[in-house]
Order: structure tokens, then sequence, then C-alpha cells
């Protein structure tokens, strides 16, 4: 069984902003795919795994990630 979790990853780029990415952890290895979404820690709801009501693309950005992990979830099963 494996575990499928957005994730803010902690590298800034040159804007101060961080990535968000996919996090793939089958028997206790990880594996994380890139979304090229970018976004400030200040926007990123830890508990919820998903993106602040306060972003201006909250909407957007939070629909393409359950995209992203519907996708990881069809390579994974």
């Amino acid at each position: 069984m494996a575990t499928i979790r957005a994730v803010l990853r902690k590298k800034k780029n040159s804007e101060n902003k961080f990535p968000i990415a996919i996090r793939i952890t089958k028997d206790r290895k990880s594996t994380f795919l890139g979304t090229g979404q970018y976004i400030e820690e200040k926007y990123w709801d830890k508990t919820n795994r998903c993106v602040r009501k306060k972003h201006p693309n909250a909407n957007y950005i939070n629909n393409f990630i359950i995209s992203k992990i519907a996708e990881a979830n069809k390579k994974v099963l």
C-alpha cells in the first residue's frame, strides 16, 4: 500500500516561494513528483495539505493538486 500526499518543499526559489510537490511513500521509500506550482509559505495549510483561501488562485491550485494526486494514484495502482 502506498501513501500519496501533497507537501510543500522547503527549498525556496529566487522569488522566495516554495514548490508544491506530491510525495509518494511506498515500502518506506519516498518519491517526490513536482507540480510546477510555487507559493509563499504563509498560504500553505499544513494540516489540510492545501492552499489557503487567502491566496488569489487557491481554488485553481487546489483543484490542480487534486488532479495530480489522482494521476499518482493511477500510477501506483
